[in-house]
């Protein structure tokens, strides 16, 4: 290696981008890539276009960030109608993809009733053919199924991706749907796809020293803009935390919201990666203190602040296996993970049915039915977990809900091992439904019937009765989205007497007037069975 040796700035982020937005799973996948354009990037584009200053209004009131608002300047507007003139020329295909798909279950709503749908592939658009299955559910109601994999092949989308490098700091970075990603004087981008090995050269350069000279020369930099793309580098190595363990125990070490690392002597589980970039003094863990090889990594749904491509990007030259819920194949509101993480570049993704176990050094982990926060839609692609590593016993229900505590004797009975510590989810009054899966209803919903059906996790109530079946005598309620770097994925930002905070910290304190151990978590946390 040359003299010129460099580490990627901790504050720096490397932001994935699908035409100018921040990449999450739903516009890595083909139709919901293509129903978010249509239906909410496009339109919310326009929304500004026509009343900027409404916008601005709105970015401008703290409780109004996570709401369907562009936080950008009225002097933007040129460059955000030039984007709106880009989407509609570079992605023709996919917005053709929406609307026919949208055409296509409005036409079976209104005339599929029980005869048979062979009729209607006749006059499939061809955006359509071969892609799609029509099929009845066991009640005559007629519904598409995708064949999903096939979609990939056409590579739509595939060329709106690229990586945005920014400083831009933790709390200011916009809210992942409502804001694209305009060029900034103090920006970088590189034109790569998500699967392109060459990130794992950059995102290496977090940790290990690498020659400037030849990180710009493989990732094709001008000349002209080396001096701004060397800005995101420095030659002071990151501060770590005891990245590896050697000891006889099992250590916990929780980085924030549902991101905690497992670790023995032998093997290192790391369950749904969001964690800081940022070092502070606060104290917490970050992605420096973050093991140089992960075996495992446990996804548990499909939701942006558990399943994040700007994370596992960055983390895939370091991981082992990646362990996943298997999904509702064909469903439109159920996109395939495996798909998704083969989008993003990964070779070892392993699907997992409730109750499939993965054998470990000193243990398994086993893999959990996950009831609540989808807002009653057929969604498969969500697990929970209960690890055993050398003789002690760990839950995660994540933002499992308790609405029907028999599940939970169920899971009991299965269990081999008693639960030492569980974690739970207790986010108990989330977003309506059509705050993440409103572009793709093809049928508008009533707000009454909206608003009853919520991304919630568990109230004091439910976790109460949870527990009594799990019969644990630690628990931590995490999850709970308030830390500073999750702020702009989450969209939320509790106060004291938030109902959230409220049923949670009734639980925490219910759980010690009766001797079981418990603390709300927040930031970071280590302990070590």
């Amino acid at each position: 290696m040359s003299g010129d040796a460099v580490f990627l700035r901790p504050q720096a982020k490397l932001e994935p981008l699908v035409g100018r937005w921040y990449a999450w799973s739903h516009l890595i996948a083909p139709a919901q890539h293509a129903m978010n354009l249509t239906y909410r990037q496009l339109p919310l584009l326009q929304s500004f276009l026509a009343t900027p200053s409404v916008h601005l209004a709105a970015t401008r009131d703290p409780k109004m960030f996570g709401g369907p608002f562009v936080n950008l300047a009225p002097e933007d507007a040129p460059r955000v109608k030039q984007l709106v003139e880009q989407t509609n020329a570079g992605c023709s295909a996919l917005l053709k993809l929406a609307g026919d798909l949208k055409e296509l279950d409005k036409q079976l709503q209104d005339r599929a009733s029980g005869y048979s749908l062979n009729e209607f592939y006749a006059g499939l658009p061809e955006s359509l053919r071969g892609v799609v299955e029509l099929v009845y559910d066991l009640n005559n109601h007629p519904q598409i199924r995708i064949h999903e994999d096939l979609l990939y092949e056409d590579d739509l989308g595939a060329d709106q991706q690229e990586i945005l490098l920014t400083t831009v700091a933790e709390r200011e970075r916009h809210f992942f749907m409502s804001t694209p990603r305009l060029d900034e004087r103090d920006n970088h981008t590189l034109k790569l796809g998500f699967g392109d090995p060459r990130l794992d050269a950059l995102a290496s350069m977090r940790s290990k020293a690498g020659s400037f000279d030849e990180i710009s020369r493989l990732l094709d930099v001008p000349d002209g803009q080396r001096d701004s793309f060397r800005a995101f580098f420095t030659t002071e190595a990151p501060t770590r935390q005891g990245q590896d363990y050697r000891g006889d125990g099992v250590r916990v070490r929780y980085f924030g919201h549902a991101c905690v690392l497992i670790q023995t002597d032998e093997v290192s589980v790391l369950l749904d990666p969001m964690l800081a970039f940022e070092n502070k003094e606060d104290g917490r863990l970050s992605f420096d203190d973050l093991p140089p090889f992960i075996d495992y990594v446990f996804l548990t749904h499909n939701h942006q602040d558990h399943t994040s491509p700007e994370m596992l990007l960055q983390l895939r030259h370091r991981i082992g296996h990646v362990l996943i819920p298997r999904n509702n194949a064909g469903s439109l509101c159920d996109p395939s993970m495996k798909l998704i993480l083969k989008r993003l570049g990964f070779k070892s993704v392993q699907v997992l049915e409730p109750f499939d176990t993965v054998k470990l050094p000193g243990g398994e982990l086993m893999s959990l039915p996950f009831p609540g926060e989808h807002v009653d839609l057929d969604i498969h692609t969500k697990q929970a977990a209960f690890l055993s590593l050398k003789g002690h016993g760990l839950m995660f229900l994540v933002d499992s809900d308790g609405w029907d505590v028999a599940l939970y004797q169920r899971i009991m009975r299965r269990l081999k091992h008693k639960v030492d510590v569980l974690f739970l989810g207790m986010e108990c009054h989330g977003a309506p439904l059509s705050w993440l899966y409103g572009p793709l209803l093809t049928k508008r919903i009533s707000r009454r019937d909206d608003e009853s059906r919520r991304l919630s996790g568990a109230d004091c109530g439910r976790a109460w009765n949870v527990l009594q079946e799990i019969q644990a005598p630690q628990a931590f309620v995490y999850a709970m989205g308030q830390e500073p770097w999750l702020r702009f994925i989450m969209g939320l930002e509790y106060q004291e007497d938030s109902v959230q905070l409220v049923e949670a910290n009734q639980f925490v304190k219910r759980c010690r007037d009766s001797g079981v151990e418990a603390e709300l978590l927040y930031g970071s946390r280590e302990f070590t069975l």
